[in-house]
Parts: structure tokens; sequence; C-alpha cells
């Protein structure tokens, strides 16, 4: 099952679409340009273009950039060397307004000023509008693995090209506790949870609420089996360890009676034995309310018959 896809259906639906949303869907494209935008320059021509997975987030992104620029948007894909990556591109002063108000780089008149939107980032913190700006985190870099039949593990990776921009997002989760590890893949880096608590309430911080119920319920369900497992291991090491005790007594008996020194024991321990013998399913406990004894003196009869079949296995008397 491909929960990533499921995770930014959760994560774009999630958005506020109400006029009074538009802060929201800003903060959500602002972080979804740092995670997939790139910028072209060339002498004062400028570019914007984002590389996205699928038709599905084409569509979804091409209306949220309408909303923010007049400028036409552009559906692209470059068949060169086989990639087929769909792209929207916006350019010229289109371009170069909504990276401004994003705090990207952009021009100021002739000069180009290189900015790397952390300032944008800060103020989502000012205005509540972080949760919308990690949707477009995750929207744009987050593989989701649930445990499944194809794979046994929680795994959350969100992949950034950044590596200060990456430090950020760390700096907010370690904030509220949440355990990440990041670590560089060739020229990516990468963003790692394998917690699944963690997991979930990342996805909660991201109001994934979806998807953060299915991976608790999922928890939850692994959780019991593994109780029964605990249970069912344990059960099974005691009867193991029952069996295991019971036959080392049967095997001294039928050595005691091979050997002929069964019919020499007093009556006592030759009753013992033969009980034993003739009950080999049954518990200590059992055994002892058979024979009208209590527990403690039938495990000392049988240890007795243990004792007695080593002495005449080593030939002492």
């Amino acid at each position: 099952m491909n929960f990533t896809v499921e995770l930014k259906d959760d994560l774009f639906k999630s958005i506020s679409q109400s006029p009074d949303g538009a802060g929201e869907r800003f903060a959500f494209l602002c972080a979804l340009t740092k995670m997939r935008g790139g910028i072209d320059v060339y002498k004062k021509s400028i570019s914007l273009t984002y590389e996205l997975d699928s038709a599905s987030d084409v569509t979804n992104i091409a209306g949220m950039l309408k909303e923010f620029t007049a400028g036409e948007t552009f559906f692209v894909v470059d068949g060169r060397k086989g990639d087929k990556t769909p792209k929207l591109q916006i350019k010229d002063k289109y371009a170069n307004e909504l990276l401004k108000c994003m705090s990207l780089s952009h021009f100021e008149g002739d000069k180009f000023v290189f900015d790397d939107g952390m300032n944008y980032l800060e103020s989502t913190f000012e205005k509540d509008l972080f949760q919308s700006y990690f949707k477009g985190v995750l929207y744009g870099g987050a593989k989701l693995q649930f445990p499944d039949e194809d794979y046994g593990n929680y795994c959350l990776q969100i992949f950034f090209s950044d590596m200060a921009f990456c430090e950020n997002i760390v700096k907010v989760l370690e904030r509220m506790e949440l355990s990440v590890k990041v670590y560089e893949r060739k020229s990516v880096i990468v963003l790692q949870s394998r917690s699944g608590n963690d997991i979930a309430d990342i996805l909660a911080l991201a109001g994934a609420v979806d998807s953060a119920l299915k991976l608790n319920n999922i928890i939850a369900e692994r959780d019991n089996e593994n109780q029964f497992n605990r249970q069912s291991n344990l059960y099974m090491a005691h009867y193991k360890k029952a069996v295991d005790s019971a036959q080392k007594y049967l095997q001294a008996i039928e050595f005691l009676q091979s050997s002929g020194q069964l019919d020499r024991l007093d009556d006592k321990l030759k009753a013992v034995a033969l009980a034993r013998v003739e009950n080999n399913d049954a518990s200590m406990q059992e055994l002892a309310d058979m024979l009208g004894t209590s527990k403690t003196s039938l495990s000392r009869y049988l240890g007795k018959l243990l004792t007695l079949a080593e002495e005449k296995k080593n030939g002492r008397k």
C-alpha cells in the first residue's frame, strides 16, 4: 500500500479552502517552494519551476499558484534523457514577485538578492501558520511507510536539498521532544524517524489526521499482537519446561525398571514412579492430587528416583 500518496492526499485535503484561509495556503506554498521549487536566473530574467510527482500534484499546485500570482502557469514535461517529471513553471515578474513575498532569492531592480526563506519560516510561529507550513514540507518531501505485508517497520523520511533548512525543521521537532535523525545520502539530506509514536505525533503536528489515526490503529493492533505473542511464548516456555522435566523423570524410571531396581523400591517410591509413567501428561500438582500427597513431597520423591537412577548408571550402590 502506498502510504505516501495517502499522506499527501490527507495533507492537501486538510488545507483550509475558505476565503479566510489564504494565509494558510500561502504558508503551505512557501514550504513547498523550498522543498520542490527551482530558481533559474539568466541575465535579468527569472523563472520558478516546481518538480512534482504526479498529475494530481500538478492540478493541486497549479490551482494554488493561480491564487497568488496573476501570471500564467506553464505545465512542462521535459522529455530529454527520459525525464518525465511533471513540472509547473512561472516566469519573469510574476515569479519574482512571488519569490520576494516568500523571502526567497529575487531581483530588487537590477540587483539580485540571495535569500533562503528563513525569515518567512520564523514568521509562521508568530502568525500561527507553522502547521500549514509544515504541511508543505511533508507534501514536498515525505516518504511514509507503515508495517504491512511488504514492510515490517515504521519509517518516515523527509528529503531536503538544503541542510540549513533541514536543521531548522529538526530544531522545531526537537523542541517538541520528537525523535529524528539526519543523514546525507549522495546529494540529498534525509530527516528520518523510525518510532511509530513519534511519527504519529509528527503527522498530527502537520494536521494529517487520517494518517495519524491509521498509524495509531496499526500501533495498537501490533501492541495487542505482541502482547499475545509474549503470553504465548511464556506459556510455551513453561510448557516446554514441564515436558522436559516430566521426560527426565520418565527416563529415570524407565532405567530403574529395565535394570530391575524399580521392584526393589519401597511401596511409596514405586507408587510415585508408576503414577508418573501412567499419567505422563499430568502436571506436578495434578499428579500430587492423584497420589494424595503435597507437591513438595512429590518433587522430593521424584528427585530421589533421579538420584537412584544416576547412582545406578555410575555403578554406585
